[in-house]
């Protein structure tokens, strides 16, 4: 619970706008910070000293994941990029951070993550409905999220109840 504030700036800090172009944060410093945020909160079924997150390369605001980092829990955070088109596994993943594809990639990464413990996060994903835990929606320097709870449900992965009534109330539809 004491983390929850730190999601919270984090959403508010990558939605302010900066008076200036050089004060506002590039879009994939904003996108670094939700996402390690709501890392921050989840709870695999087996715990690791260090996070694996894999980062699609076909994300347009990936880079700042891919160099990893640390969570507000203090919990390192170990990035690689990966090649989803060219059909890399996502094993060894404990997270995936996903860029924009077609419905029928998103059905066939759901399929291969059936039954893995594996947090799915993705950027423009709308309608957040196949597959992703979590959809990105990143306007104008403000990120926001939508949640999809079945996808939650099924991952064995537990989420803190804020970070999801959070995700309900953000993130609508452009």
């Amino acid at each position: 619970m004491r983390f929850l504030p730190a999601l919270l700036a984090a959403i508010l800090c990558a939605q302010s706008q900066g008076t200036a172009a050089d004060t506002a944060p590039p879009r994939s410093e904003a996108v670094a910070r939700v996402v390690f945020s709501l890392l921050g909160y989840a709870r695999w079924p087996s715990e690791r000293e260090v996070l694996r997150l894999c980062v699609d390369g076909s994300a347009r605001y990936g880079a700042k994941l891919a160099e990893g980092g640390v969570l507000a829990t203090g919990r390192a955070v170990q990035s690689r990029r990966i090649d989803l088109q060219d059909g890399v596994s996502t094993t060894g993943c404990d997270s995936v951070y996903l860029g924009p594809m077609t419905d029928a990639r998103r059905k066939k990464m759901s399929t291969e993550l059936i039954g893995r413990p594996v947090l799915v996060i993705t950027e423009e994903d709308y309608e957040c409905e196949i597959g992703s835990m979590f959809c990105l929606n990143v306007v104008d320097g403000h990120v926001s999220f939508r949640v999809n709870l079945d996808a939650v449900a099924r991952s064995g992965i537990h989420i803190h109840p804020a970070v999801l009534q959070l995700g309900r109330r953000r993130g609508p539809s452009p």
